[in-house]
């Protein structure tokens, strides 16, 4: 590993290969639940240089790689605690107990092929070695839902023969449409009505639906604030006009920024200051609760229209956000304003 950036050895040595790893734990806990051990193995420099141009900030690297492998025995775990994946559980030891002879691991992380579109990380099982394979895009990782759905996915499909399509049960919906198509209707019903099917003597009746066993993320998975925030929906903005500085509150600081920088660019010079400061004062405010992140603008006025006592009118503070930035509007009380964006910005 001598090729590899000193930041990059460093991490893999203290957030890695060190015993308070939190693969570490990951992996044991895993282990007690299933019985056998899936150890994790990587060729780093391989994964780096394949992968270096998605992480020009080499401290991010080994934390992102640790936080996916993470969230893939996370899944696992879940799955197996799961009723419903009892089927797949019992395959899973099966085809565990018939590994062939060789190494102990059985996850090999590794980049993503040269030639492959992935966006998000891939976890296949490769039979004829006996180990999972988990695939590292050359791309910006997605938030940690995505991750996780995206291996369920995956794992949906870990055992099936190429080819094979997997079925998953059927929602509340879906039965209520297969029911009409396959129960003969002998009832009338007036022009325009809808006919419901009759209830069939021995006709099985619908299988409940399992709970969705959810597994809250580790501290260890979880992106800087820097990062996590920014990635992670839905986004959040609040305008409080009842306060004087005008203040704007938000999870998501590229659009606190936009926003500022906006108001900015195109701010009003007052006429009247020797100084010629603009009318209202933008100023973007460090977060209390981390270093480095900005979670709140103020506007209040410079000079003269302080005088004045005149309110700071918020309309165009409410157009730019929902016109602009795309949120929408999930309450109001007339002085404040709170919006929500469930996409992922960029």
């Amino acid at each position: 590993m001598s090729d590899l950036p000193l930041k990059v050895r460093a991490d893999i040595r203290d957030q890695w290969d060190s015993p308070k790893a939190a693969i570490h734990s990951s992996v044991e806990s895993l282990a007690q639940t299933l019985g056998h051990k899936v150890v994790p193995q990587v060729q780093w420099a391989l994964l780096y240089n394949a992968v270096k141009e998605t992480f020009p900030d080499k401290a991010t690297f080994v934390p992102t790689v640790s936080r996916v492998v993470i969230a893939l025995y996370g899944r696992l775990l879940s799955r197996i605690e799961n009723e419903a994946h009892t089927n797949w559980t019992d395959e899973l030891l099966d085809v565990l107990a018939k590994k062939p002879p060789g190494p102990e691991w059985m996850l090999q992380v590794e980049p993503s092929g040269a030639n492959s579109s992935a966006r998000r990380p891939r976890v296949t099982w490769k039979a004829d070695v006996g180990a999972f394979y988990l695939e590292i895009p050359n791309h910006e990782p997605p938030m940690h839902a995505t991750i996780d759905a995206g291996f369920d996915q995956d794992l949906d499909g870990l055992f099936l023969a190429p080819g094979s399509i997997a079925t998953t049960p059927l929602d509340d919906d879906d039965r209520e449409e297969w029911a009409e198509v396959t129960t003969v209707e002998t009832r009338t019903a007036p022009p325009g009505a809808r006919l419901l099917p009759s209830k069939m003597p021995g006709s099985p009746q619908p299988i409940p639906m399992a709970s969705t066993v959810q597994r809250l993320p580790t501290i260890e998975t979880l992106a800087r604030p820097t990062e996590l925030f920014r990635v992670t929906p839905p986004h959040t903005l609040i305008v409080d006009a009842s306060t004087s500085p005008l203040t704007v509150q938000g999870s998501h600081q590229p659009s606190l920024e936009l926003l500022a920088n906006y108001l900015k660019k195109w701010a009003k010079i007052d006429s009247n200051d020797s100084l010629k400061r603009p009318v209202l004062k933008v100023s973007l405010a460090e977060s209390p609760f981390y270093f480095g992140v900005i979670d709140s603008i103020s506007i209040e006025p410079t000079w003269s229209l302080s005088r004045n006592k005149e309110p700071i009118n918020p309309s165009v503070l409410l157009a730019f956000i929902e016109g602009v930035l795309g949120y929408r509007e999930t309450y109001t009380n007339g002085v404040r304003w709170v919006f929500k964006n469930d996409s992922i910005l960029k």
